[in-house]
């Protein structure tokens, strides 16, 4: 199955989790300025335990993806860093597997941030060109190991 990433602006994200833009003034970003700069930050905590920052390096697209992960104990929020990462994601409920028919990719801009709630599936991000790092930031702990599952009626390929 073939599955051409969207921007994440693009979509109601409301069902996966929580959609920042970081670039400009909205609803749920405070914003200051001064002489040579302007802020904009998260009127509450980006996830809602103590997180764990990590940067993972990611391939580029076009790729396929037969596995996905999911975490029930945390949210995860997702960080690019100079180019746009596409990330694959499924809200497929109690589901023990990711869906491929509830699959949509994605594509995450500089200054843009999405937090993955508890349970969406999602893969590793993968730059539009070529291999991208980004930043995630999620609770880590021993008692729930990230467990990768197949998708079921996969695998997928991801496009731009």
């Amino acid at each position: 199955m073939k599955i051409n990433a969207i921007p994440v602006s693009k979509i109601d994200f409301s069902k996966y989790g929580v959609y920042y833009n970081m670039n400009t003034a909205s609803d749920n970003l405070w914003t200051s300025q001064g002489e040579g700069w302007v802020d904009f930050r998260t009127q509450i905590p980006i996830i809602s335990t103590p997180g764990s920052l990590g940067i993972t390096q990611g391939t580029p697209l076009p790729c396929k993806v037969s596995k996905m992960e999911r975490h029930l104990h945390t949210q995860e929020a997702l960080f690019c860093l100079t180019d746009p990462i596409v990330v694959a994601i499924a809200n497929c409920g109690e589901s023990k597997q990711p869906l491929a028919s509830e699959i949509k990719a994605v594509i995450i801009q500089p200054g843009e941030v999405i937090v993955l709630n508890k349970g969406i599936w999602h893969d590793a991000c993968h730059g539009i060109h070529k291999s991208v790092r980004y930043y995630w930031l999620a609770e880590e702990y021993e008692g729930e190991p990230t467990e990768w599952v197949d998708i079921y009626g996969g695998p997928i390929e991801l496009h731009t």
